[in-house]
């Protein structure tokens, strides 16, 4: 299979560990347009991205299970979606310079968006062959979920957390009540505290320019507590 200059050096620096069958990261890279043909059969990545897409929603969907026991399968799934979409996975790609040796013809797949995303899936598809799940799940999470996915700008943006914890204190019948009181800075802004308690225990804090806000971010220094017990 044709092997571009620098492959093996290029592909070892972003895995961090070496690769025990390289011919399946050179399949990866190869899009449709540019198939190469071996024993008569044409050789692309299309069925490795198949693999990486299923293999990127299980990790995620695992991981999101664990995260919050307490949310049901509508909200699971649409945080899902907020974290693994193509233009997450596209920056991905092009921060792990994978638009660098990626096959394809400009002519047909000039307009494709997404293509460096979809050679992304192809690459956690040959990863999963070539590593295995566990390792497959280990790498994602600690060398890219945490570097390139901005989960703690996703997690505030699309999740309540007063809900959650209103949702939590139900389903372990604890009483929760938040305590919310404006305050004053020395220049004279106003800004907004609340304590959230469960009988005479603080569960969490939080202070914000409007006592939404202030409730939203004690709910989540509460939920990330009662999470890590």
């Amino acid at each position: 299979m044709p092997q571009q200059k620098g492959f093996d050096v290029y592909l070892k620096e972003i895995l961090t560990f070496p690769p025990k069958n390289i011919q399946l990261y050179q399949t990866a890279f190869i899009t449709r347009s540019e198939a190469v043909t071996m024993d008569g059969i044409p050789v692309n990545n299309e069925r490795l991205e198949f693999l990486g897409d299923t293999v990127i929603s299980t990790i995620v969907a695992e991981y999101l299970y664990h995260l919050f026991p307490d949310k049901d399968e509508g909200s699971l799934t649409k945080l899902r979606a907020r974290i693994v979409n193509r233009n997450t996975l596209n920056e991905i790609a092009l921060t792990l310079r994978i638009d660098k040796y990626v096959k394809y013809n400009l002519q047909s797949e000039n307009q494709h968006r997404h293509i460096y995303g979809d050679v992304f899936e192809a690459f956690i598809g040959a990863l999963f062959l070539d590593q295995g799940y566990r390792r497959t799940k280990k790498y994602f999470l600690k060398t890219l979920f945490g570097k390139y996915i901005p989960f703690q700008e996703i997690l505030e943006s699309n999740l309540d957390f007063k809900s959650m914890m209103v949702e939590w204190a139900q389903k372990n019948r604890v009483k929760i009540s938040f305590v919310t009181r404006e305050q004053t800075e020395n220049n004279g802004k106003r800004f907004f505290r609340t304590l959230l308690q469960t009988g005479n225990e603080l569960l969490g804090t939080g202070s914000g320019p409007s006592k939404k806000m202030a409730e939203q971010e004690a709910a989540r220094t509460a939920y990330e507590r009662i999470r890590n017990i």
